[in-house]
């Protein structure tokens, strides 16, 4: 029996077993003490078992050695899963960088004062033109033509500036 606790033992670190009566049954409780390393809350289950003496003699044994199969092939699938879960990290996290690297841009520079009101000075003479209005040619503006005005923000278009 000291032998199937040995191995339990070696995979957990420590181990608690407690008994008690439960009237003429017996409860033997053994407790994985994992030291915090184990996250997974199933691996701190702890194997309760509760019969006659003379059926815990015969089993308890046998009940050792599941317990313990059944805890290190679910240490082997936490260990399986977690090394999928960082290798999935670190697959998106290149990826993240490959794709800030592609769409990272040169910063322009900021437009000077003067060519911005030259630029907003050569848009409005473009507009009088484009308008083929002989009132707006004339200096008197359309409805339209005030909306228009009224609707384009004073300053940088910066829409204009990202586009190259």
């Amino acid at each position: 029996m000291f032998q199937v606790l040995e191995q339990l033992v070696r995979s957990t670190g420590k181990l608690s077993v407690t008994l008690r009566m439960d009237g003429d049954q017996m409860v033997v409780v053994a407790i994985p003490q994992t030291d915090g390393k184990d996250k997974e809350a199933a691996l701190r289950q702890p194997l309760v078992l509760t019969g006659m003496p003379a059926e815990l003699d015969a089993g308890f044994a046998e009940a050792l050695v599941s317990y313990a199969g059944a805890r290190r092939s679910l240490v082997e699938q936490v260990a399986a899963t977690t090394a999928i879960i960082q290798a999935a990290e670190q697959d998106q996290a290149g990826k993240a960088k490959k794709t800030i690297a592609k769409n990272s841009k040169p910063a322009l520079p900021a437009p000077s004062k003067e060519s911005t009101s030259n630029g907003e000075a050569e848009d409005e003479d473009n507009e009088a033109e484009v308008g083929g209005n002989s009132s707006e040619a004339a200096g008197q503006s359309s409805p339209a033509a005030e909306v228009t005005a009224a609707a384009k923000p004073a300053g940088t278009d910066m829409n204009s500036l990202l586009d190259l």
